[in-house]
């Protein structure tokens, strides 16, 4: 491909790779116009959109500990006030001094994982008064809380435990009916998380780790969904019910709210069949900052809410029903997942090309079984890869080596019809047919048949929380993150600008030096925000085309040794010109009335 070509499709990559990260969803250009609100009603109220009960005073915690997590919950909704994970790996700091808390913070009281809410959207003869009841807890131990409400028209029982397995909590509740008259509830079961703006912006290439997306899995479908499918205008959708939530059809399999790394699950376990509902809703200050400049408040960001909505039941006097949830919520580990089942491996996010992301993870994850080192798993994948699709690049390279030793002809092609490229073109097409050398334009196919392959793996290799705070060498701490000193931009531009001397000289002399700048200072920039882990890859990568380009060339010339190739260019005189050979002083003919000869 002539380099300029190449130029024009690398701009147009990185345009696409710079809409994705600040247009796509979650991007920070396709926010709500000012003035413009969601309708639904923001998570302090209650769904009909008055206040809801002031919260208890009485605020009394318990925790359920278990090898991998400590959970605190509160009466206050007898819900999860934190869930910390436990090991040096689910960090903040390198030296693992602040346990990950995956609960959102306090000041979003409504929307704290695993609440349940009883209250119909609508009507008369409810079970309970409202949405945020007085709990009490009634017992507990190192792996269970048991809370009650009892008023004189129900009694409320909910169970929250271990189950044993890690990252897992089970959730039962109990409805009972203690009115002499028939009474209805709604049960809402939900996973949460709160993400200020700023948080899940990410940087050149590089997705923020807090980015946040809510997932409904049913029978007929996957949903994936971001702010941008939640804004005012599409709550007219016919997907939205009359309360503002969006509802996946089919029956429900299970909901999350998933970051890069982590996951927050329900999985319904015994019950009527629910609902598979999301919503993601604007959060900021509203005491301190009006709704037209709301996004320059600090706190402005994302609640993120995706819930089981179980049918209405009627209970006769003193009938009871009970429901039973599964919560996983941790780190997307495909092996825990795995256990889990239900098939909520589908949390992780592999993007358009998860088919082959799928096969190119299982065997990496083969390789750390025999290495012990995610890094140099990472090394022996790229090699694999690479060497896997050297059939679809040795043409290319061949092409590249054939070119450079054809580079005195094509000078004197280049000289001769400077001023027309069509008979310019016709003449370097005659000199690679003479020589077999593929059209560098057919050359770049099998590179575009690459492509899928390194997209599922740059996917992969950036989503994996088998990386996240895994170091690798004295200058890489966290696979997950940027390593240190800008040792891995700074090698891989090196490395790039190399590659870059190795190629065949093509075209417009400024052309070839801006291309032999340029894509090393696009490599080293992007290097300084992208993890580590691609930065392995990237670099292993390089070295191995150089090491494939070098060893192609050096076979082809000890092949060739000896032989030479000439060019000689002859025209065709001009109709009316009865010299032999025709009149030098003439322009060269126009394509179609002269004719290139290759002479080898």
């Amino acid at each position: 491909m002539e380099r300029g070509k190449l130029a024009q499709w690398l701009f147009i990559g990185v345009a696409i790779l710079l809409a994705w990260q600040f247009l796509g969803p979650g991007g920070g250009l396709f926010g709500s116009k000012s003035g413009e609100l969601q309708p639904a009603p923001p998570a302090v109220t209650s769904p009909q959109g008055t206040a809801e009960a002031p919260r208890p005073a009485e605020d009394l915690t318990c925790v359920i500990e278990q090898p991998d997590f400590d959970a605190v919950l509160t009466t206050q909704g007898a819900s999860l006030r934190n869930l910390k994970l436990k090991g040096k790996k689910y960090t903040t700091e390198a030296k693992g001094s602040t346990p990950i808390d995956l609960v959102a913070p306090a000041d979003v009281e409504n929307t704290r994982p695993l609440r349940t809410d009883l209250r119909l959207p609508a009507g008369e003869a409810q079970q309970v008064p409202h949405n945020n009841l007085d709990w009490k807890l009634a017992a507990h131990d190192a792996s269970s809380c048991t809370f009650v409400y009892e008023d004189a028209g129900a009694k409320l029982t909910k169970i929250v435990r271990a189950t044993g397995k890690p990252y897992e909590l089970e959730t039962t509740v109990v409805v009972q009916n203690l009115a002499p008259e028939a009474r209805k509830h709604r049960l809402t079961v939900e996973q949460d998380s709160w993400r200020t703006k700023q948080e899940t912006e990410g940087s050149l290439g590089r997705i923020s780790e807090h980015m946040t997306e809510v997932v409904a899995a049913t029978t007929e479908t996957t949903e994936r969904l971001g702010p941008d499918a939640f804004e005012p205008s599409d709550f007219k959708d016919k997907e939205f019910t009359n309360e503002a939530w969006r509802r996946s059809p089919g029956a429900t399999r299970w909901v999350a709210v998933s970051s890069v790394y982590f996951a927050k699950i329900a999985i319904p376990f015994e019950g009527p069949a629910p609902f598979a509902e999301s919503r993601i809703e604007e959060h900021w200050d509203r005491a301190r900052t009006s709704a037209e400049n709301r996004t320059k408040d600090a706190y402005f960001g994302h609640v993120y809410r995706a819930r089981l909505a179980y049918p209405e039941v009627e209970l006769a006097p003193q009938a009871a029903q009970t429901y039973k949830v599964l919560s996983y919520l941790g780190p997307k580990d495909r092996d825990l997942l795995a256990a889990v089942n239900h098939g909520v491996t589908e949390v992780i996010n592999l993007g358009t090309f998860s088919p082959i992301a799928k096969v190119l993870v299982a065997y990496l994850r083969k390789l750390h079984g025999f290495t012990a080192s995610w890094g140099w798993s990472i090394v022996l994948l790229t090699i694999t890869v690479r060497m896997l699709l050297f059939p679809l690049s040795i043409s290319q390279i061949k092409s590249s080596a054939a070119m450079r030793q054809l580079k005195p002809e094509m000078d004197e092609i280049n000289a001769r019809y400077k001023d027309d490229p069509a008979q310019r073109g016709l003449a370097l097409q005659e000199l690679w047919r003479k020589h077999g050398v593929t059209n560098p334009v057919l050359g770049c196919l099998p590179v575009m048949l690459q492509m899928p392959i390194w997209f599922a793996l740059y996917q992969a290799l950036q989503t994996a929380v088998e990386l996240y705070h895994v170091p690798f060498g004295p200058f890489i701490p966290d696979l997950s993150a940027e390593g240190k000193y800008f040792i891995i931009p700074l090698v891989l531009g090196a490395s790039s600008f190399f590659q870059q001397k190795l190629m065949p000289p093509q075209g417009d002399p400024m052309q070839q030096k801006m291309m032999q700048y340029m894509l090393p200072g696009i490599f080293l920039v992007m290097m300084l925000f992208l993890p580590a882990g691609l930065g392995v890859y990237m670099l292993t990568n390089t070295w191995l085309g150089i090491a494939q380009q070098v060893g192609v060339e050096k076979y082809l010339r000890s092949k060739t040794q000896g032989t030479s190739a000439g060019i000689e260019v002859r025209e065709k005189p001009s109709a009316g010109d009865k010299t032999p050979g025709g009149d030098p002083n003439k322009s060269p003919p126009a394509l179609g009335k002269g004719k290139a000869r290759v002479r080898g």
